[in-house]
């Protein structure tokens, strides 16, 4: 079970890299164009397709955890501490 665990940990870093890595690419980009920077504040869309990221990474981590109890529940804890 701790693998599952590490495995959804090790997913959401990398989720947190991209979109660092994205914010990045943005950031950059606006300064090779000549673009004032503008804060990541509410109303932007930066700013919403970061909270819609949270969003859907709040989401991915509830089911994750779902998927976990079932499993956990269906194979007995026997199994699972076989395969741990």
């Amino acid at each position: 079970m701790w693998q599952h665990h590490y495995l959804i940990h090790a997913m959401k870093m990398e989720a947190l890299r991209a979109e660092a890595e994205r914010e990045r690419r943005w950031r950059l980009a606006d300064e090779e164009n000549g673009r004032p920077s503008h804060s990541s504040g509410p109303g932007t869309v930066r700013g919403m397709a970061a909270r819609f990221a949270a969003r859907v990474a709040r989401s991915a981590d509830r089911v994750a955890r779902r998927l976990d109890e079932r499993i956990t529940v269906d194979l007995g804890s026997e199994r699972v501490m076989r395969d741990a």
